[in-house]
This record gives C-alpha cells, structure tokens and sequence, in this order.
C-alpha cells in the first residue's frame, strides 16, 4: 500500500457510505450543479458585505479589560482550570482513539471537535487581546453544539462508550464557555449590544463550512457536518436545504451567542461571591 493510500485509508478508510447520510457519490449528488453554482455565488457576496461591515465597525479589546481578567482569574486560583483542561483533553483523546480505530479521523474536521480544540487552547492559555478575540468568536458558534444534541447523529458509532463519549464531548461543550466567563470576568464578553463580534463569528462559520469543510466532503465524498447531503435526522432536507440553513444558521449566530452570554453574566453574578466587590 502506497503512502497516499495509507493516508486515506486512516482519514476515511472505514467510513460506510452505505449508511444514511454519512456519504457516498449518491450523498453528493444531492444537490444539483447550478444551486452550488447558485450557493456559491450568494455565499461570495454574503461575505464580502460583512468582511467590509465587520471591518469598520469591530470593538477592540482594551488592555485595561485585558488586565482585570488576569487579575480575577489568578485570584480564583488555576486549579479548577487545570481540572477542566485535563477532562476535555480525555475527551478529546478519547474521541481522536475513536476515530483512528474506526478509520474515520476525516470527522475530526467537523465543528465540535475543533470547538473543542479552541476551548483547549482558551484553557491553556492567559488572557489576551487574541485569546479573548478567538474566545468571543467561539462563544456566537456554540449553537451548533446545542443542534448536535437536538439533532443528534449517532447512527455511525458503533464501538463500546462511543455515544456516551458523544454526549459527554457535547455537554462539555456548552458547559466550557460558562467556566471561562467565571474564571475571566464579564470583560471576555462584548457588550450585548455589541454585535461586531457576532459578525465576525458568522465570517468564521461561513468560511468555515463553504470553503474548508464543502471543498473536502466534495473531493473525499465524506459528509462531513452535513456539508454534501442532511443527514438523516434533518427536518429540512431537499436540494435548497444548504441555503435555508445558511439564513437560519445567520439568525442563531447572531442570537444564540447573546443569549447565552446574558444567562451566562447574570448566574455569575448571582452565585459568585465576589459579584458585589466587581
């Protein structure tokens, strides 16, 4: 077996495109030429109104915000940070075990494994001008996380624990962004109403899924994040079902993320001791 060969066997040798929505030269037939062409063209312009929206109108973060959240989190002590860091990394090991087994780490490209590579990182990391900009564009992307468990997709893992690692990964998930905002203080966060960021989130998600994941589920018939064709638990489905999720995936990046980020200020605020003292 040559080198290339073994390569693409590791990445998606083990993938059954027999199985509903996973893939196959069917799964990318799904939709016709001319609305990719169509898509694409939408998706182009869509871009570049925000590129030049989000460009003049973007919030910095200052260096005074950048320094209380230091303060506060080697106040709270890095303890508890090194815990949650070491269980999304079991996690994150055990998912990456998984797919190497399996032949199927292509799925590593999907959105939640690297959402959880980003938390990693946040969690590794002090803060930042940079470390809060990734996790203020990460925050506005977790609805993606809250479909995988409403919508969930397990009908490929088959190995003892690997849906029950699924659900923990995505529980994780959610849970992550809430420590951070308690270990970093409400400065990680934009104001709310403060909608830059959102814009820069819907940039990142957008690139994301139409010129990294669409370009690699096409040429490797994987589908990967339901890219090529919807997967079996999709209530939309049809050829168009990639343009209406691209409308309603604008809506929860400019929604979901507020949301959260407002429960999350207002539990911290009440359950933190210091809360009257900041």
């Amino acid at each position: 077996m040559s080198f290339i060969h073994a390569v693409q066997d590791t990445l998606y040798g083990g993938i059954n495109a027999s199985i509903d929505g996973v893939g196959g030269a069917e799964c990318a037939r799904h939709i016709p030429r001319w609305v990719k062409i169509c898509e694409e063209i939408i998706v182009l312009i869509y871009l570049f109104v925000l590129y030049a929206w989000t460009a003049r109108t973007l919030s910095r973060v200052s260096d005074d915000d950048v320094r209380a959240m230091g303060e506060r989190e080697r106040r709270i002590g890095s303890f508890s940070r090194r815990f949650v860091l070491m269980v999304l990394a079991m996690v994150l090991g055990m998912e990456l075990s998984y797919k190497l087994v399996t032949r199927q780490l292509l799925f590593v490209m999907n959105p939640c494994h690297v959402v959880t590579i980003t938390q990693l990182y946040l969690l590794c990391v002090v803060p930042s001008k940079m470390s809060v900009a990734v996790f203020r564009t990460m925050i506005h992307n977790l609805f993606g996380t809250f479909l995988g468990v409403l919508f969930a997709v397990t009908n490929t893992r088959e190995l003892p624990g690997e849906v029950s690692v699924y659900w923990v990964q995505h529980v994780l998930i959610c849970l992550v962004p809430f420590f951070i905002i308690y270990l970093w203080g409400p400065q990680s966060l934009e104001p709310l109403l403060d909608w830059s960021w959102t814009r820069v989130a819907l940039v990142v998600f957008i690139q994301y899924h139409h010129h990294v994941l669409l370009p690699l589920a096409e040429l490797t018939y994987v589908n990967l994040n339901s890219m090529l064709c919807p997967p079996c638990s999709d209530p939309i489905g049809g050829p168009y079902y990639r343009a209406i999720h691209l409308v309603l995936m604008s809506i929860l990046v400019l929604t979901f993320g507020k949301l959260y980020s407002a429960i999350s200020c207002w539990a911290i605020s009440h359950t933190s001791p210091n809360s009257k003292d900041e």
